[in-house]
């Protein structure tokens, strides 16, 4: 999980970047500005940044799901039909309550975090030496 978020935030750092140093150095002066705000500002941060990454989780949803219904549509089957309506469903809620799929979201992430932190510890249990 920290791995992405360093090789999304920074992609200078952890490999080298593809996109103009321009491009780099303006999302390092958005990440700093942002990273300024979020500590002068702790409770409006907390409320916001889940229901932002809610949003925009949803629009994604809307976007994923057209693609797949047109591919289902268009002669993919009829599992992408299905998976793209689902999609565009959810897209919906989470664009409808943003506030509700930010809570939502924390608990999911905490049971991912909880499922990847047992898997690696019978992993490394099982690893010779």
């Amino acid at each position: 999980m920290v791995n992405a978020t360093f090789e999304a935030g920074t992609p200078g750092l952890t490999k080298p970047a593809s996109l103009p140093r321009w491009l780099v150095l303006l999302q390092g002066i958005v990440a700093l500005a942002l990273g300024i705000l979020f500590l002068a500002y702790p409770l409006y941060s907390t409320i916001l940044l889940p229901t932002l990454l809610a949003i925009i989780i949803g629009v994604e949803g809307l976007i994923i799901g057209a693609v797949q219904l047109a591919r289902g549509l268009s002669g993919a089957g009829w599992g992408a039909g299905i998976l793209g309506i689902v999609s565009i469903i959810f897209g919906l809620i989470l664009i409808a309550n943003p506030f509700i799929a930010a809570l939502a979201l924390v608990v999911v992430l905490a049971v991912l975090a909880i499922i990847g932190g047992v898997a690696a510890i019978i992993f490394a249990l099982r690893m010779p030496g």
